[in-house]
């Protein structure tokens, strides 16, 4: 269980009537010039980045020791690798594989 974290105020500008009201409009528009697109045609792209290792806030791990035990050290990385995953699903119901893009 995590905690949920709040919405960016900035983030949630975007989302108003004026906005979402054009955005539709401009798929309605699309539609009509190509005379409809196909369900197959239509894909939804969604993508999230993440951080593997490094960084400052850590994986909070609990580490273990014992009372008798004076050397309590722990390895630290300082590796910081940047993941991005991609998904994409059409509105026929396919899909394609996740994707994932490395820094490298």
């Amino acid at each position: 269980m995590a905690k949920p974290r709040g919405l960016d105020p900035k983030r949630t500008q975007i989302f108003n009537k004026a906005t979402i009201t054009e955005y539709f409009d401009m798929c309605v528009a699309l539609n009509q010039k190509h005379d409809g697109i196909l369900p197959e045609h239509n894909w939804n792209v969604d993508e999230k980045g993440c951080q593997m290792g490094g960084g400052r806030n850590g994986d909070n791990s609990n580490f273990i020791f014992s009372k008798d035990n004076q050397d309590r050290y722990r390895i630290y990385s300082n590796n910081l690798e940047l993941v991005t995953t991609i998904e994409y699903v059409s509105t026929a119901g396919d899909s394609i594989p996740p994707s994932f893009i490395l820094a490298d």
